[in-house]
């Protein structure tokens, strides 16, 4: 008497579901990441757009009538201060950009330098 071995057995397909439901739960945690990770890259570049912005509109101010400041667009925050280097031949802008975030608040800081002429 011979056996038809044609089917799959209940602990075959019960392992088949268990590989795919660990597969599927990696996935659904790595998207979560990579939608985190959007939202951050997101923010990151408002900020440096902001900052980038502030240091254009300073940088056209001219060394004397540049200064230290704030302002807030949206719900991003930009804070900026101006130092003198290399003996009043030049300045640093340092610009911090501050968003709110899910878990609370992020700043991103910024500088540049810049000569005065």
């Amino acid at each position: 008497m011979t056996r038809d071995n044609a089917g799959f057995t209940i602990i075959e397909i019960l392992v088949a579901i268990i590989v795919l439901t660990i597969g599927l739960l990696g996935l659904v945690s790595t998207a979560g990441l990579v939608t985190r990770m959007i939202g951050q890259g997101q923010r990151y570049t408002v900020a440096s757009t902001l900052a980038s912005e502030r240091f254009e509109i300073l940088r056209a101010q001219g060394c004397p009538a540049a200064g230290t400041g704030s302002e807030t667009r949206g719900t991003y925050g930009i804070t900026w201060t101006v130092t003198a280097v290399a003996g009043g031949k030049g300045r640093q802008i340092a610009a911090a950009v501050t968003s709110r975030t899910t878990r609370g608040t992020r700043t991103d800081n910024f500088t540049t330098t810049q000569l005065c002429p």
